[in-house]
Formats: structure tokens, sequence, C-alpha cells
């Protein structure tokens, strides 16, 4: 195996602290602050865990047939979830009942995002695109219905436009108006969405083992292909250059500088020897995290080398990665129920 070499040189990555919480972990979220670890797990619970100890601060029962994510406000002062009941809910830190609940509009509510200032929560379930006042719980805009199930939403990194990928490709939406304000066509199926930090790129990874890299300002659509499996593990580095790639046991970094990625050979980072499932790039600094099918996590700086820094395997499947505000920690949720946090 690959990794078995590069791993001889990395240091362990051993956890300040773990709790198994006996399932899914299907959404994993630090509050702003770093104060608070949000789990959202398969059942419908989700747990408040103390960020430097694991202590459950609190768990609620969100959604009784089943979460599916779990996202927080960006002032930390509450958190929304959704899940399979066609629910949004959003809860106070301390409050036993949701402070909103707010009706997707489809029997499951699959996605969620707040805008950059808070103010704008939007929903995805099935084909039904929501947007709500976060603080009323005011539906906004009920947009037109997309072809297929959105996958998923994302907003600009700059303004509020939201994008949403679907089968036939990206839309961009605003308030104002029920219509797409555009539409990048492509006949398949888009999986997952990421913007580039400046907003200038979106890139998606799809049903067909493909990865798409859209220009904002043309509607130019760069291509790459050659991978092993569907593709959900996307992540960009916070100056927009680097763009990591999932698909394969092999972490695939373009270099989206100059002219974008086509035609030019990435980096191929060799470890893992299972499928990459989960992907987490600092937000301000140059490390990336890698996570697997077989519970491996390696951290690595693709900048300056192509070994990892450091690794530690958890004898199951990674589902989540997330870095602290700080980035000075790691959390990672497992398809077994454990979550820890890793100081790289």
């Amino acid at each position: 195996m690959p990794g078995l070499k590069s791993a001889a040189k990395a240091r362990a990555l051993a956890p300040s602290w773990s709790v198994d919480l006996g399932e899914h972990i299907i959404g994993l979220a630090w509050q702003p602050g770093g104060e608070v670890l949000g789990a959202a797990l398969v059942g419908g619970e989700v747990a408040l865990l103390e960020a430097k100890s694991g202590r459950r601060v609190r768990v609620v029962e969100a959604h009784a047939q089943g979460s599916f994510a779990v996202r927080w406000h960006p002032k930390g002062t509450e958190f929304a979830t959704v899940g399979q009941d066609g629910k949004a809910r959003i809860w106070t830190l301390d409050g036993e009942a949701p402070r909103l609940v707010l009706e997707g509009g489809a029997p499951w509510v699959e996605q969620l995002a707040y805008s950059a200032d808070g103010s704008l929560l939007a929903t995805g379930a099935g084909r039904k695109l929501r947007l709500w006042d976060s603080q009323s719980g005011e539906l906004l805009q009920d947009f037109a219905d997309h072809p297929a199930t959105i996958a998923d939403i994302a907003w600009h990194p700059l303004r509020n436009e939201l994008a949403t990928g679907s089968y036939g490709g990206v839309w961009m939406w605003n308030a104002a108006q029920a219509t797409p304000m555009k539409h990048f066509d492509w006949k398949g199926s888009v999986l997952k969405l990421a913007w580039s930090p400046d907003g200038k790129y979106i890139a998606t990874g799809n049903q067909d083992a493909t990865v798409h890299f859209w220009i904002l300002a043309t509607g130019k659509d760069l291509h790459m292909w050659g991978y092993r499996s569907k593709i959900r593990e996307l992540a960009w580095d916070p100056k927009s250059r680097y763009l990591a790639t999932g698909g394969s046991a092999t972490v695939i970094v373009w270099d989206c500088s100059g002219k974008g990625p086509a035609g030019t050979k990435p980096q191929m980072l060799d470890f893992h020897a299972n499928l990459l499932s989960a992907l987490a790039f600092q937000s301000k600094g140059g490390y990336l995290a890698s996570g697997c099918l077989e519970g491996l996590v390696a951290v690595w700086q693709p900048a300056k080398s192509d070994q990892p820094l450091s690794t530690e395997h958890f004898g199951t499947a990674i589902a989540q990665l997330v870095w602290s505000p700080d980035e000075k920690s790691l959390a990672i949720g497992t398809d077994a129920g454990k979550v820890a946090v890793l100081v790289p």
C-alpha cells in the first residue's frame, strides 16, 4: 500500500479527547467562537460537546425520524438542524424547544446554509429551495423547483447569492426573484459544490466521477476526469489557488492559478489505501486534512510536501472533518459514532 511508506515518515496525530455517541455522525460543526462542537447523529439527536473536553453540554431530540445536518449561526448564539420529518429547526443554546420550526416543502430536508451575515437561512428539500429570515422565520422566497433532488447548496463567499447543484448543473439565485439568475448547464448529476474563497470559481464533484470547474464571470466549464469513483470530497485552500479532490484513495490537488487546472498535471498525495470520504483545508493556514473509508486521517501541507505531516487510525470510516475556528484543532466524526478532537 502506498500509505505505509508515507505513514512511516509522519508523526502520530493523537486525539486530545474522544467520545462515543453510538450512531453515525452525519453532521459536525464548530460554534464560531470555538467553545462548542455540534454533532448531528443519523438517528435524529444533536449533541453539543464542550470543545476542550468532549463533555456533553446538551443533547436535543432534533428530528424524530433522523437528522441530516447541523449549522451554527455566524454569531454562535444559535444553531439550525434539518431532518427526515420535513422540517428545519432553529435552536437557542439553552432552550428546551426549538425557537423556530420551518416547513421545508418536502418529506425530508437535507440541505441548509446560513448566509455570511446570518440574516438568511436557505433550505433544500427534494427539488424545493426556500429562503427564510433567520430571526423571524418569515418565508422570503419559494424558488422555482429544480429538475431533480437538490444535492448541495452553498452561499457565495462575498455576497448574498446562493448556488445549488442538482441533475442538470448549477443554478445561481438571489432573494429578489423566484427564478434563477444564472444556470451553468451540464447533463449530469452534481453531488458537491465548493466556492473558491475569492468567489471567482465554483467547483462541482459529480456522479460520473468528474470534477467541473466553473468560472463565474464567463460561465466557462473546465473539467477533470479519470477518477475511480463519484466525487463528494472537495476543498479549496484559503488563497483560492489549490483545489483538493477525492474520488479515489489519492488526494488529488489541482493548481487553479493562471488559466486554471485544465491540461495541467495535479499533485498526487498518496497515503490512504481506501477511498477518501472527507477533505478539509484550513480557512487561513496551509494545512489540508483527509480521511478515508478505512478510518485513516492525515494532515498535509501540499504547498511544501507530498508526504503527510501527521496521521491517525480510527478503525472505522471517517464521515466528517472540520477545522476549529482558530485552526489549532481538527474535529473528526466517524461512521460508528465516534467524535474526536485532534491537535496536528
